[in-house]
């Protein structure tokens, strides 16, 4: 393994990834690391990216299939 130093201080990388114990997280996040991890596979991504959607709120998938707007303004705010 590379040694990295900083300023003469070793950097050392850590990631602490936290027990995932919500079944609906664990779903999206299924789907979203897939995509990060089939990087070539292009045209399976916006799939992917629906049943991350849909893991996590599958009213809020249901409404951005029948009326993407609302979807977007529902999360994303309504302008004045």
């Amino acid at each position: 393994m590379t040694t990295v130093l900083i300023d003469g201080v070793e950097y050392v990388p850590k990631a602490e990834v936290l027990p995932i114990t919500d079944e609906r997280l664990q779903k999206c996040l299924e789907s979203l690391t897939e995509i990060q991890y089939f990087h070539e596979q292009k045209h399976k991504h916006r799939a992917w990216a629906w049943d991350a959607l849909r893991a996590l709120s599958p009213e809020l998938a249901q409404l951005a299939a029948d009326n993407p707007s609302a979807a977007f303004d529902r999360v994303h705010g309504a302008e004045s």
